[in-house]
């Protein structure tokens, strides 16, 4: 019956080897995407891509020693290779998770003492292994370890909104899957039925299942930005500098109905001390000073707010992207600069028409509202 399963088996391990080995590039063209955006939140997705390229690896050990050696001495050692391969994955994982960025988020001293404690028996596994107590110790420290690192995904998940929300909690639920699937093809259920051959079976497709998910969890991930950053959002502005009138503008705190907490000076249009002209006017004045169009002001610290500014890329643009915030901070630049991109390509062959916008700009830009509200999620 081994044998039969055996030649069943090993199509579906090489699936899951390759599918393992295709998130970890996959988890790390991801990171590579987004490190320019220099937010450190998305090390996690680094953390996915040792994770998983380690894991493949080790999941290859474990399988060949096995199924397909039938040395005693060659099945061990691979086996211990495999189990050691698994700890040091969960360790680079959790070392990753003592980034600063991470830190509101765990427990610092816990995931140091994992740490610690994986990395001992991991010289367990190579040194001082000793056949009567076997891999016990080494099961047992991986579920500690693989389990605090769920414990902060679903942490991540409560913090973090819209899409990336969504695909953060279907990873997650891949990640519980594919567990699933690795402890029922590991054999340990095989100690109250003798059934071993089929629980492997059984757990290589659960182990495949969990794969697909998380790999369709993460298919065109927007990136995690940083914490409560669209609280700091006050209002957007969409600018004609060249003719000096507003095109569009958005109160975000009305929108989130957060007006017990604003000035209410800012609010209102009328008394706003600094209106989208006098944007206009402060902007110049610091394009003056820097005397050039190359290295145009992108932040202005004025009274309690930060102004965010984004400007077409030819110097001879005439629109100007203006955002009032609370703080300045990495996500909301990047968000205003989605907005620019979304507003100019909505809207490309009408704003080259001034008096049709002039005349009838309420209407045109106030489909815009809905692209906002696609890109906040």
């Amino acid at each position: 019956m081994l044998v039969d399963l055996r030649e069943v088996y090993l199509p579906v391990m090489i699936f899951s080897i390759i599918l393992d080995y295709q998130l970890a590039i996959y988890f790390l063209y991801l990171y590579s995407k987004h490190r320019k955006d220099k937010i450190g939140l998305n090390k996690f997705l680094l953390s996915f891509s040792n994770l998983f390229g380690i894991g493949a690896t080790s999941y290859l050990f474990l399988v060949i020693g096995s199924f397909y050696i039938h040395d005693s001495n060659l099945i061990e050692l691979f086996i211990r290779i495999g189990v050691f391969l698994l700890q040091g994955g969960i360790i680079v994982v959790l070392l990753n998770l003592l980034s600063k960025h991470f830190l509101p988020l765990i427990n610092s001293r816990v995931v140091k003492i994992i740490c610690v404690i994986s990395g001992v028996n991991i010289i367990y596994i190579l040194f001082l292994y000793v056949k009567p107590i076997g891999l016990f110790p080494s099961i047992l420290i991986g579920l500690i370890g693989g389990g605090y690192f769920l414990y902060f995904q679903t942490k991540l998940v409560k913090l973090t909104s819209g899409t990336v929300h969504s695909r953060l909690l279907m990873t997650l639920v891949g990640e519980v899957t594919f567990l699933i699937g690795m402890f029922v093809g590991s054999g340990m259920p095989s100690i109250f039925f003798e059934v071993k051959d089929i629980f492997y079976f059984i757990g290589s497709y659960v182990v495949n299942l969990g794969l697909l998910v998380i790999f369709y969890g993460t298919f065109k991930f927007p990136g995690v930005l940083e914490f409560n950053w669209r609280k700091n959002l006050q209002k957007l502005f969409v600018i004609d500098a060249r003719n000096l009138f507003e095109l569009y503008s958005y109160n975000f705190k009305n929108k989130f109905k957060l007006s017990d907490e604003l000035d209410d000076n800012f609010i209102n249009d009328e008394d706003n001390p600094l209106n989208s002209i006098g944007v206009v006017g402060i902007s110049d004045v610091f394009d003056e000073i820097t005397k050039t169009y190359q290295n145009r002001v992108k932040t202005i610290k004025y009274g309690n707010f930060s102004i965010l500014l984004e400007y077409e890329e030819d110097p001879k643009s005439q629109f100007l992207f203006v955002l009032f915030t609370d703080k300045n901070m990495k996500s909301l630049q990047l968000f205003l600069k989605e907005v620019k991109i979304q507003f100019l390509t909505s809207y490309k062959s009408l704003l080259s028409n001034y008096d049709i916008v002039d005349r009838f700009r309420d209407t045109i830009f106030s489909g815009f509202d809905v692209i906002l509200q696609n890109i906040l999620d």
